[in-house]
């Protein structure tokens, strides 16, 4: 109940529909201020020198009260301030897997001519993800990291952008959700081995693969070929999209079917397996064929293909997609 009234809160604070359409822009109506301990032991003890000051009518009270105080109010502005106008804005960087630290690349821009000293960058738990100078009129691009407990897709969730500068007796604060979608695949696990076939892929049945061997002539480009074995000099010369085809022993393939895994293994289990298998083949740079009960992938060996497998087993059963 408690973490449930704590996010209605922080999402009311954000002043907008979440998530958010990035960049996002901290308005003056969105950054809120309030005294740090430190502040309330400040404020309490300019209350009792106001108080001695008024029992003994000593005016050196009056004045040391009331220049701190004031100092107290310069400190409010200046932290509110350093907040205004902030810029910031999320992107997914690198790949993740369900269990593991996710990572994105935060931007924070400052437009205008102004300081922002000490901005700190904490998540929903509150755990310091950065802490940073920013310039004036610069921009700065760091990265942090945010668990992705499931596979699918994963948003970073609410985070807290905050300053306690220059003296540490006022906190500036404010929300954000930004719309930062990062896919995380299924976990790569799995005790059984690559299933490896000996036969290759052949072109018709003569023999012909694009493998490295012997030189054998050229064919039509196909959806999945290695850019490595495409007819660059070819294309050049305005013949079109061409690969390459060798003659000898076949390029190793395989073909990884949900349906070749025991039928008593759980659904998360066999994309777990299906993802290493997917990765191993990547590394190996084998031929791969990705088959799945809503269909098939392949058959490919480039990166594109093999990046196509891990997002339809992320989001598989998922019922949505991923551009």
């Amino acid at each position: 109940m408690r973490a449930r009234l704590r996010q209605r809160w922080r999402r009311w604070a954000i002043r907008a529909p979440v998530p958010e359409t990035q960049p996002i822009t901290l308005r003056q109506a969105r950054v809120y201020v309030l005294p740090t301990p430190t502040g309330l032991a400040v404020l309490a003890t300019l209350l009792l020198m106001f108080i001695a000051a008024i029992n003994y009518n000593l005016s050196l009270g009056y004045a040391l009260t009331f220049f701190l105080a004031s100092i107290g109010v310069v400190h409010i502005l200046h932290s509110w301030r350093t907040l205004t106008r902030l810029q910031i804005s999320l992107q997914p960087s690198g790949e993740v897997f369900a269990g593991s630290m996710g990572t994105w690349q935060i931007t924070l821009t400052n437009a205008q001519a102004l300081q922002r000293p000490a901005l700190c960058v904490r998540d929903a738990v509150g755990l310091e993800l950065i802490r940073t100078d920013l310039a004036p009129n610069a921009s700065i691009s760091l990265h942090i990291g945010l668990p992705c407990p499931q596979r699918g897709i994963q948003q970073p969730g609410q985070l807290c952008i905050e300053t306690r500068q220059p003296l540490g007796w006022i906190r500036a604060w404010s929300y954000i959700e930004p719309d930062a979608p990062h896919l995380a695949f299924p976990t790569p696990a799995g005790t059984q081995p690559l299933p490896l076939q000996a036969a290759g892929l052949t072109e018709g049945g003569t023999g012909l693969i694009a493998g490295q061997d012997d030189f054998a002539g050229l064919r039509g480009f196909h959806p999945g070929d290695s850019l490595r074995h495409v007819a660059w000099k070819q294309l050049a010369r305005g013949q079109g999209m061409l690969t390459k085809i060798f003659a000898g022993s076949q390029t190793p393939a395989c073909v990884l079917d949900w349906h070749d895994l025991p039928h008593a293994m759980p659904a998360e289990s066999r994309l777990s397996q299906l993802c290493q298998w997917v990765l191993a083949a990547r590394q190996a740079g084998v031929r791969t064929t990705l088959i799945l009960p809503d269909g098939t992938i392949g058959p490919g060996q480039d990166a594109i293909h093999h990046q196509t497998c891990l997002t339809r087993l992320a989001l598989f059963g998922k019922g949505a997609a991923h551009g």
